[in-house]
């Protein structure tokens, strides 16, 4: 019997190669442009709300952050401005100081020239020096001229103390307004005091007057009797001096009481400046 051919084994269907799961795009366009594809509102209502939520966050972060960075810098410059007015307060002090130990002298020499009071001849020498000398204080004005070329001063948030701060460099400026015509005075007055004090005094009294050692080349201060009979002579004998020398009295005597007033402005502020720094360092 002839043999019977085998069948062939049967032979499974090729497998397909897997498939990965439908992945969805990367970035928030991407998405939102497939699901515009797919007409999937939600979801593109979904990324709308989260593009929206995520600028809102950000800017909300960012200004949170500029707030910090302005609190901080206003710190910086209120600590700065309590510092330069505590300067201002010193440095009106001694002017202050300067300007009633002149007045006083000029009084006292104008006694001497109606012969009353008797000055030792070493005051008497001094006094004629001095007399003839007024000062400004040299104002700090360091942080105030930041704040205002830099656009800062919108950091310092005491609207009273923004006020104040601009009052009181004001009533400065203008209390320099009548110096060209004192200069003038003392120029007089300073034309006429060699005929006064005998020039060989004058570079140790200065030196005394300005508390600094005398120079090397000038005589040091002795100022005899006979030197003293000699001034008085001098005062009382010249045509103007008397004249000129109550000019520096007047100057001396302004001047003392415009610094008060500008020491009397400038302790307000600084009071303000403090109470705002202490606000500033309890709200950090």
């Amino acid at each position: 019997m002839p043999d019977t051919p085998t069948p062939p084994a049967s032979v499974p269907p090729p497998t397909p190669p897997p498939t990965d799961p439908p992945r969805r795009a990367g970035t928030i366009l991407a998405r939102l442009a497939a699901a515009v594809r797919e007409q999937n509102w939600f979801a593109v209502a979904l990324e709308v709300v989260i593009v929206v939520l995520g600028v809102v966050i950000g800017f909300q972060v960012t200004g949170w952050g500029q707030e910090r960075a302005d609190r901080a810098r206003e710190r910086e410059y209120l600590h700065s401005l309590v510092a330069d007015l505590r300067a201002d307060t010193a440095q009106i002090g001694r002017a202050m100081d300067d300007a009633e130990r002149r007045g006083r002298a000029t009084r006292q020499l104008l006694a001497e020239i109606e012969g009353g009071a008797r000055l030792s001849p070493l005051e008497l020498a001094v006094a004629v020096e001095e007399t003839m000398w007024f000062n400004f204080p040299a104002y700090t004005r360091t942080t105030v001229s930041e704040l205002t070329s830099t656009g800062n001063l919108r950091l310092i948030r005491d609207a009273g103390l923004r006020r104040e701060l601009s009052e009181y460099y004001q009533t400065i400026d203008r209390s320099g307004q009548w110096t060209g015509n004192w200069r003038r005075i003392q120029m007089d007055l300073e034309a006429v005091l060699p005929e006064v004090l005998d020039v060989r005094h004058r570079h140790a009294v200065t030196a005394h007057v300005n508390g600094v050692p005398v120079p090397p080349w000038a005589d040091e201060l002795d100022v005899s009797a006979e030197d003293a009979t000699a001034i008085r002579q001098g005062l009382r004998g010249h045509p103007t001096y008397a004249t000129r020398l109550k000019g520096m009295a007047r100057i001396h005597g302004t001047l003392y009481a415009g610094l008060g007033r500008i020491r009397a402005e400038a302790l307000d502020v600084l009071q303000t400046a403090e109470a705002a720094l202490a606000q500033a360092e309890g709200g950090r």
